[in-house]
């Protein structure tokens, strides 16, 4: 199945590493049985949005196409965008499924952002410390919606493939530092041709400082330099600020996508 948005190309860069990505046709399954509770290193992508009665069929096929699951602790499904279908999501939604929806932005060029931060050092980070640091910043700005113990498991794995990405020159990890104190941070990994942008995220005692725009725009001139990237591609909330910064160091919205996710919350 030809996988047709972009965001969703640039993500198997990561499952084609550590992962196992499967076509069937019309739908793709993507595995990552190292880290079970990584919603979207465990996902699927169909062909079309869904229709009806695709409900029951789809989630039918994700308890099949994940064995390795003994409870089915969350699901997540995306898609094809068709501007010929109606899709219908009535059903995942009362069923508990939350309905995304993000913007997916590109560049070939960047320009400074209106805001520098001068104080910032960026760099990629290398020591055992800086990547714990990293660790630590990713847990403490995540959502509010998942828990500390559960989120910190899936992160660490998920960072252990970052890792070992950086080591097969395949893209750095980078910080935004002051004093030697991460206060930002982001991955860029590539194909040789595309880049992708990796959870971006700032300090909460350090924001509105610029720095994130500051960050992305400096790792941004790096990867066009050092990883000859042809397209850098990120991927941010639809209706989150995050896109306007992005956007004022010239990444551009190409196109929209959706999703559809469920998950037995935490007590």
């Amino acid at each position: 199945m030809k996988i047709k948005a972009l965001t969703r190309h640039t993500d198997l860069f990561f499952s084609e590493f550590s992962g196992k990505i499967i076509d069937r046709g019309n739908y793709v399954v993507v595995q990552t049985p190292d880290n079970p509770s990584f919603h979207w290193g465990n996902y699927i992508i169909f062909s079309a949005p869904p229709g009806k009665g695709d409900y029951d069929k789809w989630c039918a096929t994700y308890r099949a196409e994940f064995p390795y699951y003994s409870t089915i602790r969350h699901m997540t499904f995306t898609w094809n965008e068709d501007d010929s279908c109606t899709p219908d999501f009535e059903p995942f939604l009362k069923a508990g499924f939350e309905l995304d929806k993000t913007k997916v932005l590109a560049t070939n060029r960047v320009v400074p952002p209106p805001k520098i931060n001068q104080h910032i050092q960026v760099r990629p980070i290398s020591t055992d410390s800086e990547w714990e640091a990293a660790i630590q910043l990713q847990i403490l700005c995540r959502k509010p919606e998942f828990d500390q113990t559960g989120y910190e498991a899936f992160k660490r794995r998920q960072f252990e493939t970052y890792r070992k990405m950086a080591n097969a020159n395949r893209g750095h990890w980078f910080g935004a530092f002051i004093n030697d104190k991460l206060v930002g941070d982001l991955g860029i990994f590539h194909d040789g041709t595309l880049g992708r942008y990796q959870n971006v995220g700032t300090h909460p005692d350090y924001r509105r400082q610029g720095i994130c725009g500051t960050l992305v725009y400096e790792t941004a001139r790096i990867a066009f330099k050092d990883f000859n990237v042809q397209t850098l591609v990120m991927e941010a909330d639809a209706d989150y600020h995050a896109g306007a910064i992005y956007e004022s160091v010239g990444f551009k919205v190409l196109e929209y996508d959706r999703s559809l996710s469920w998950w037995v919350p935490h007590d």
